[in-house]
């Protein structure tokens, strides 16, 4: 994308009120967005005249990582005396019907409706804007040894209390912090502090599939946690070597210590190919593999009704991710027969909310034991538990033991973009898997038939840009899930379409 060189406070009112139409390629719909854009260019509004005192402003730095997909946009950016303003984001309409009234606008890893019941046996209809964003990028003036930004982005998903409406949940939205962090990138180590995506999995760096799903869909690792991580990447014209480590809020704030996270990712670049990350542009993105560990300490309230203690208990995950182009693009405008191909593999325990904090399976603590018949009296009500933790990570056995709940996941996807108008139409397909070995034995019996023990995700996907901003999707989507104890399946079935103009 060109950007036109302005001048001064003046230039930068200019361009922030002139109608947001210029051409760009945008990163993944879950994450900022990536520079090295090659759209068509559109004239910006002529600049106003310069001040007879004014100095020559120059184009805007690059960001220091053209490579990534981590780095916010420059889409609509202006630079005033060394710095730098990016604004981005997008405006989405999407339109959700699904076959039970299961899911909110996100399908994920939701516990599905049974057929018999009255939400099983009926279907719904949603529309939401709710996941328009908009961003900031803010760069301060680089020294010799130090390169300082920051990045705020927000939307309209934060969660509505139980009790809410309609009206409450699809219109009047509070905004929700996605990503406000700071980025200080020296020579010998890069540090980012402030709410990003996990290290685990390692959102945020060309692995999310290309879906016009809510990411993250069934069984993926989909996280952002406010952190305080360290990187090094050794670059070269043939490769990128990462390796990172992150100091992230626990699960359990109870654990005293933070959850710690570490990861090693290569980037082949000569080897580059289309990746769409979610709903969000398509963009030049080199072959890469990434491996990633999480490490976590709980200490859960003991099993009693009135808790003097706790009992500890350690969680561990490992996710390994790829991003191959099967076949090369020539360019992001002509990007014609490029296939490539996303996956991931995950496993672990005590994890479950790396895949989302939906991801429960039905799992609850069991109740506490009641030997003196305690509820008969209204004023003698039974011993009631209290855990010290969200529910679906950790429970208790039938031994009183606290024990960490398995969880083991993939996901493949590919996409095609079609001889057709330079590749301007492509189709995508995914499916993905997510299952527990230990969740039905650790669930007291009466309660095995109302926890799923496996998930399964298809969907297929098509996409058509109709100019460079503007973008437009249709979907359809199967969730199954299989329930312990008896086995049933329940099933839901979406067709999803979408609006987007990015800027």
């Amino acid at each position: 994308m060109t950007h036109r060189t302005l001048s001064g406070l003046t230039a930068a009112v200019a361009l922030l009120v002139a109608p947001a139409v210029y051409a760009q390629d945008d990163e993944p719909a879950e994450t900022p967005k990536a520079t090295g854009t090659d759209s068509n260019p559109q004239e910006l509004p002529p600049a106003p005249p310069k001040p007879a005192d004014a100095k020559p402003v120059t184009e805007p730095e690059a960001p220091a990582e053209p490579k990534a997909t981590d780095a916010a946009s420059e889409g609509l950016s202006v630079r005033i005396h060394d710095w730098t303003l990016g604004v981005y984001g997008f405006a989405a309409l999407n339109v959700m019907q699904d076959s039970t009234q299961s899911f909110g606008t996100a399908a994920g890893n939701t516990q599905l409706q049974r057929v018999g019941t009255f939400r099983g046996n009926n279907n719904q209809l949603q529309l939401t804007a709710r996941d328009s964003r908009f961003g900031l990028k803010i760069a301060a003036p680089a020294t010799s040894w130090l390169k300082a930004s920051a990045v705020l982005e927000a939307d309209f998903g934060s969660v509505q209390p139980i009790e809410s409406n309609e009206q409450t949940a699809y219109i009047t939205n509070p905004l929700r912090m996605r990503h406000f962090y700071i980025k200080a990138e020296t020579p010998v180590v890069d540090v980012l502090a402030g709410q990003y995506h996990d290290l685990f999995g390692w959102g945020g760096k060309g692995f999310y599939p290309s879906t016009l799903a809510f990411l993250g869909v069934t069984g993926e690792i989909y996280h952002r946690q406010p952190q305080f991580r360290l990187s090094k990447t050794i670059a070269s014209r043939a490769v990128d070597f990462e390796i990172a480590a992150a100091a992230v809020r626990p699960v359990q704030r109870a654990s005293g210590l933070p959850d710690a996270e570490a990861g090693l990712r290569l980037a082949i670049n000569p080897w580059q190919g289309i990746g769409q990350q979610g709903y969000g542009q398509p963009q030049l993105s080199p072959m890469a593999i990434g491996v990633s560990g999480i490490g976590r300490r709980f200490e859960v309230a003991q099993f009693v009704e009135f808790p003097g203690g706790s009992n500890k208990v350690n969680g561990w995950g490992v996710a390994v991710n790829g991003f191959i182009p099967l076949i090369p693009a020539k360019s992001v405008t002509d990007r014609a027969n490029a296939l490539s191909l996303t996956g991931e593999f995950s496993r672990g325990s005590g994890i479950s909310d790396m895949y989302n904090s939906d991801l429960t399976g039905g799992a609850l603590f069991p109740t506490l034991p009641n030997p003196q018949n305690r509820g008969v009296d209204p004023a003698n009500p039974p011993p009631i538990y209290v855990p010290n933790i969200d529910s679906g990570i950790v429970t208790y056995d039938g031994n009183g033991k606290v024990r960490t709940i398995d969880w083991q996941g993939f996901l493949v996807g590919l996409q095609y973009y079609l001889p057709i108008n330079k590749g301007r139409v492509w189709v995508s397909g995914n499916y993905s898997q997510v299952k527990s070995g230990n969740i039905v034995k650790l669930t007291p019996i009466a309660g095995q038939s109302a926890v799923y023990k496996e998930a399964r995700y298809v969907d297929g996907n098509l996409f058509v840009a109709l100019s460079d901003a503007l973008q437009i999707g249709y979907s359809f989507q199967l969730v199954e899930q299989t329930f312990g104890g008896d086995g049933a399946k329940a099933k839901n079935y979406r067709n999803e379409g979408g609006l987007h103009f990015f800027f």
